[in-house]
């Protein structure tokens, strides 16, 4: 790669951002970024989306500036669409050829030639680009629902990569790209002569990756080095935290004893004198002055020890700080046991609209776990809409035998204005309360994310929230449909799901292009798409 390091790109000065009520979300960052390749990690949650938006001026900080010397694409994870919105309104090139169509027509106003200055060639440049990537030809005015949600993220980085930024805002780029997909963008990252920071918890991208900043609530960690490199840096720094804070907790332990021991002499010593003063011939003044003086200094060691004792509370506390808590992310999935050979699942001649392949002839029999594969645009989502009548097939028969629960990738199944809690109570959730709120804890929604507005979390969190909301209805689930089910999940939660999923007791069938998720899953069988048809497989 030839990425060039010259002047910093972005320097952020105690940059702070907060939520609507005033919480701080995280800083204040200090980092100076240089114009090369960065992952950027941290958990769900903590902030990257904003940090992201920050850098490219579309949001302001609550505290702190930014100073940027780069032209920056900004590629969002998930983009705003409505079936109006044409692939030129996706890439954010409208303006630019609704002034191109203006001059065409003879219509031409006088800001156009500076919004089409650099941009005369842009349909060639986007072309050639939609060829290489191998997405259907280049249309300004295409529908942008015309694109699958690969074909969609893939056409964003095509505008992005054409429009002439020194420097790439990343958020998520490899959710919904197939193995061909992703191939296609490590190849243009290897290429690419800018600067670009890209979040992701998507371990093969991060490998590539020279450099990993690490986003926590209160710094920007940056680690010289690829995902394996940081990780091995991390976890030097979690053993030397751990072995600091058992250090702290040993020394509060130690000189709490010391201090116990100098507590009981000093009772004993001012008892004593006490005791020794009434004995004494001397003059009441007096008497009363050794009294007082002896009841003093027991008073005066234990306020010297309260301040001692606050001290090494502090030095553990600080210590504690710096461990990283593996807070347990456990999906606890119903009782949806399926009982072998019970019959879950019959597909007869089914013939999907937009698929030219011959008809799928298949069935799901008992507790069978099953990997749909194919590339971007192939019907993966198509089919499991037909498996549970949510879109009509051209021909064919589908008979469910038991209760299913499906996962739209794009988790249009949520409204954004309710949190998550009225969500489980729309789904009349038979958990109470209190254990709702404890399992969600262990998803890491807590009870200071549990009743915002899904608006208001980010990506990974919406998607846990999804997930509760069809594992723990009434209605137990028996069949789980899930459409990309890892997507915006960090890594610890992505190997929870995958841990949860492996123990799940029903029927399943997968969509993932995540091949390590995928094999952590005890697939049981394989239907995978090619041009001839679906092949269904046992593996």
């Amino acid at each position: 790669m030839a990425h060039c390091a010259h002047i910093p790109a972005f320097v952020l000065h105690q940059v702070t951002c907060q939520f609507a009520t005033g919480q701080t979300l995280f800083g204040p960052l200090n980092l100076s970024l240089e114009p090369s390749l960065c992952g950027l990690v941290g958990r769900n949650g903590v902030g990257k989306t904003r940090l992201l938006r920050l850098l490219a001026g579309l949001d302001s900080p609550a505290g702190g500036h930014i100073e940027r010397a780069a032209a920056v694409a900004w590629v969002a994870q998930q983009p705003t669409l409505t079936p109006e919105t044409t692939l030129a309104a996706l890439l954010g090139y409208a303006p630019v050829f609704d002034a191109l169509f203006r001059l065409e027509q003879g219509n031409g106003l006088a800001d156009d030639f500076e919004l089409l200055d650099g941009h005369w060639d842009l349909t060639d440049r986007l072309s050639l680009a939609f060829r290489e990537a191998d997405l259907p030809p280049f249309s300004a005015d295409r529908p942008a629902f015309s694109l699958s949600g690969g074909e969609r993220m893939k056409a964003l980085l095509c505008g992005a990569f054409v429009s002439g930024a020194d420097y790439l805002l990343l958020d998520e780029p490899t959710n919904h790209l197939d193995r061909q997909g992703r191939e296609w963008l490590y190849h243009q990252l290897e290429s690419w002569q800018g600067g670009a920071l890209i979040a992701s918890h998507d371990r093969e991208l991060l490998t590539r990756m020279p450099r990993i900043i690490e986003l926590t609530p209160t710094a920007l960690r940056s680690y010289g080095g690829n995902y394996a490199e940081y990780e091995r840096q991390r976890e030097a720094e979690q053993q030397a935290a751990r072995a600091a804070l058992e250090h702290a907790v040993t020394e509060r332990r130690r000189t709490r004893a010391r201090m116990q021991k100098e507590h009981d002499a000093a009772q004993r010593r001012s008892a004593q004198t006490l005791r020794t003063v009434d004995t004494l011939n001397i003059a009441s003044f007096e008497r009363v002055k050794y009294k007082g003086a002896a009841k003093e200094r027991p008073g005066t060691l234990r306020r010297q020890h309260r301040e001692q004792n606050s001290s090494l509370n502090g030095a553990v506390q600080q210590a504690r700080e710096r461990v990283e808590e593996d807070t347990p992310v456990m999906f606890t999935l119903p009782g949806s046991e399926v009982a072998a050979g019970k019959q879950v699942l019959v597909v007869e001649a089914l013939q999907l609209d937009h698929a030219p392949a011959a008809p799928l002839d298949w069935r799901v029999d008992g507790p069978m776990r099953i990997a749909l594969k194919g590339p971007n645009g192939c019907g993966k989502t198509t089919l499991l809409k037909t498996l549970l009548g949510l879109e009509q097939a051209a021909s064919g028969d589908v008979r469910l035998s038991v209760s299913a629960a499906y996962l739209d990738q794009h988790l249009t199944q949520l409204d954004l204005s309710l949190s998550v809690m009225a969500h489980l109570s729309l789904e009349d959730t038979p958990l109470d309360e209190g254990l709702l709120r404890t399992r969600l804890a262990q998803l890491q929604l807590g009870a200071d994310k549990v009743t915002l507005p899904l608006s208001a979390l980010s990506g990974g969190e919406r998607l846990k929230a999804a997930l509760a909301c069809v594992l723990w209805r009434r209605d137990p689930a028996q069949l789980l449909l899930l459409d990309e089910p890892t997507n915006h999940l960090d890594l610890a939660s992505t190997q929870a799901i995958e841990s949860a999923l492996a123990a799940f007791p029903g029927a399943m069938l997968v969509v993932s292009h995540d091949e390590a998720f995928l094999q952590g899953l005890r697939l049981t069988h394989s239907l995978a798409w090619e041009e001839t048809g679906w092949r269904y497989t046992r593996l």
